[in-house]
């Protein structure tokens, strides 16, 4: 029930920050933006997570995961509704900066709250199925907005979506109560050598922050221009554009379980090895949507937006599950703070250079290779950079209670 209910909040959470790219294909012409304006409204949006993640995080750790979790849902729901009457591109971009500091205590608040649930043998597929809650809002927007366009306009849907955020902290905030997990210790060193945490810190998030940055990006670069990409290159309408962006949150739904799944069953409860596969099918995907023509076989482009989901959005449940591990359960809020401020400069800066890109080159085949370029260099940064380790009272092996 408590996995649920985190699920919800995300769930709700991420209606706010999909509804951005869902409903571009109706406001880019009436507010008159750029491909590279309606990039820069991720750039407001992860800058407010980029500017208060950390100082979420600590507040996450000492006030609690339901109180936190109140403040960033009212926060996010009240800047929804105000980016909902956006006279102008500026307008916009100031309430989306704000909503994003709202939508930063969720994300330290919900990983805290399954390190408090959840032991370490489960815990990779815990935060798997706690993240599928950002591409089920992804879906849910896909699906919902549109519909809620035809009926009372692009505002008027994004005004639902932050009505419905507000009303969600409220009852998450209720219905919240807190683990029985004691305050687990940080990573230990491993019988073959691995790095301990407590004793170089600074290395190990840098390394995890870097090497994740560069996914988040091709995640929010993915999830930004797929709708126009699909409307401008595959001729696609707006409504069915946005729709089938569904597809690919889906497909991060079914990763954020599946790749928990792998890490904690499958390969015993490694993390890094699976974030490495992780990588290189992302560079894979990017460079295959470069390539492919205008006339490809809708079945082709369908299956590439869902692996693409599967890859580039379903990976940030081991990655969350590592950085929970690196930190122990007591820390997890301001540590997992500190990655997303450095993994928030992917989307501030990637995602708008993204769009320029294709704006100057009038090529989204461009575009995504030289995203798969940036995103292999951060797979070798994984690779080679960050140690594998074993969290305090990791097993492999099934346990009885």
């Amino acid at each position: 029930m408590i996995l649920a209910l985190i699920s919800l909040s995300h769930i709700a959470g991420a209606t706010g920050q999909y509804s951005i790219n869902t409903l571009a294909p109706f406001y880019l012409h009436d507010l008159e933006l750029t491909r590279t304006q309606v990039g820069l409204f991720f750039t407001a949006f992860y800058a407010g997570m980029a500017c208060l993640s950390y100082p979420a995080g600590w507040l996450a750790d000492r006030l609690g995961v339901g109180k936190a979790a109140l403040v960033g849902h009212v926060s996010l729901g009240i800047f929804t509704v105000a980016a909902a009457w956006a006279p102008s591109f500026a307008w916009a971009f100031g309430c989306f900066l704000f909503a994003g500091l709202g939508y930063s205590f969720l994300n330290p608040a919900s990983t805290k709250g399954v390190m408090g649930w959840f032991e370490a043998r489960e815990r990779a597929t815990a935060m798997g199925i706690k993240q599928t809650g950002v591409p089920a809002g992804g879906v849910l927007t896909a699906m919902l907005a549109p519909s809620l366009v035809l009926w009372m306009g692009w505002r008027g849907a994004l005004a639902v979506l932050g009505v419905l955020n507000t009303l969600c902290g409220f009852v998450f905030w209720g219905c919240w109560r807190e683990g029985p997990v004691g305050s687990e210790q940080p990573f230990e060193v491993g019988a073959s050598g691995t790095l301990d945490i407590d004793r170089s810190p600074f290395t190990m998030l840098c390394a995890i922050s870097l090497g994740t940055a560069v996914l988040l990006t091709a995640q929010m670069a993915l999830l930004t221009y797929l709708p126009l990409y699909l409307k401008d290159v595959m001729a696609f309408s707006p409504f069915w554009a946005s729709q089938a962006l569904a597809l690919a949150q889906m497909g991060g739904m079914v990763g954020r379980v599946g790749w928990g799944v792998i890490s904690d069953r499958l390969c015993g409860g490694e993390r890094k090895g699976v974030l490495v596969g992780i990588g290189i099918g992302s560079v894979a995907l990017l460079a295959l949507l470069g390539f492919v023509a205008p006339s490809a076989s809708p079945a082709l482009l369908f299956a590439l937006i869902f692996f693409s989901g599967l890859c580039m959005i379903g990976y940030q449940g081991v990655s969350y599950a590592l950085i929970g591990e690196m930190a122990g359960s007591a820390r997890t809020g301001a540590a997992l703070g500190i990655v997303i401020s450095v993994n928030s400069l992917g989307a501030i800066l990637g995602t708008p250079l993204f769009g320029y890109l294709v704006d100057k080159t009038d090529s989204y085949a461009i575009a995504w290779s030289a995203l798969a370029a940036i995103v292999l260099s951060g797979v070798l940064a994984l690779k080679f950079f960050l140690a594998e380790a074993t969290p305090s009272g990791a097993s492999s092996q099934p346990t009885t209670s």
